[in-house]
């Protein structure tokens, strides 16, 4: 991977070469200069769906300078190329991102519907229920399912009784399992008072397709579920696996210990793998 500096990154995201327009958009990660907004934003519609996504990403670490510039260009824009710049919308996890996502829940595109519909679960905007609820009849499975998820964020009887209702009226098995799924949980945390928590990592079942493509963006998801305090080894473990095939050597050390140190609390008995493997990497 070649690493630009802020400039050269900003000009080589309009580069003919994917691959360079990829390790542009990782030299970018963490910026919070303004003026990589609108570069930024226009990558959200590059061709290539890991340039867009690391995009919508790094705009959505940006947080509140990115926010009116994202609206903005929301606003004008139409069908895919709103997916991202929704996605980089909720990944702000401002309050000020609400109302676009409320009138996002019923945009013509499916993938718009579903982000939008997440984040207002992750935003706790319970004064919009009837919005997230409106997924629970759209004709995409993969909608209807972030409602389901995003009323049980919510952990409010009325919204575990939104879930109920959707569960009797599904026929389809997995539907049926993820709505019991996500009652338990919206169940316990309503009585233990908590709010859920928004992890900056990308689902499991995601960061294992990515292995294949981008090792090195993999291992850095990994690392973000491993230094969330992530119970299940497995994370650790992936990280551990890619470091060793990508020559990292004090890398895989380091996530050998967060390992070990985070399972011995949390799921003890479950660090022996990493121990021995620490063991054997350092004698």
């Amino acid at each position: 991977m070649a690493k630009y500096s802020f400039d050269e990154a900003i000009l080589k995201l309009n580069d003919d070469d994917v691959q360079v327009r990829k390790d542009a958009i990782k030299s970018l990660e963490g910026v919070t200069d303004e003026s990589a907004i609108d570069p930024l934003i226009e990558a959200t519609t590059d061709e290539n769906a890991n340039v867009r996504f690391g995009a919508a990403q790094i705009l959505g670490t940006m947080g509140d300078i990115a926010i009116d510039k994202l609206i903005e260009k929301f606003n004008v824009s139409t069908g895919q190329d709103k997916r991202f710049l929704t996605f980089a919308l909720k990944e702000t996890y401002s309050e000020k991102t609400i109302d676009v996502l409320v009138s996002a829940v019923e945009d013509e595109d499916f993938g718009v519907r579903k982000t939008a519909i997440r984040g207002l679960g992750s935003l706790q905007a319970r004064d919009h229920m009837d919005a997230i609820a409106k997924g629970l009849e759209d004709e995409d499975w993969g909608v209807r399912l972030y409602a389901i998820y995003a009323l049980g964020d919510l952990a409010t009887p009325e919204s575990i009784s939104l879930i109920k209702e959707a569960r009797r009226k599904e026929k389809d098995k997995d539907f049926k399992k993820s709505c019991n799924k996500t009652i338990k949980k919206a169940e316990k945390m309503m009585k233990s008072g908590a709010k859920p928590t928004h992890s900056k990592a990308k689902p499991m079942k995601d960061i294992k397709a990515l292995e294949k493509i981008d090792p090195e963006a993999a291992v850095k998801e990994y690392v973000i579920h491993a230094k969330e305090g992530a119970k299940s080894p497995e994370p650790y473990k992936r990280a551990a696996i890619l470091y060793r095939k990508l020559n990292m050597h004090d890398d895989e050390v380091n996530i050998l210990n967060l390992a070990i140190e985070n399972l011995s609390k949390l799921n003890p008995g479950k660090e022996e793998w990493f121990i021995k493997r620490l063991d054997k990497l350092t004698s």
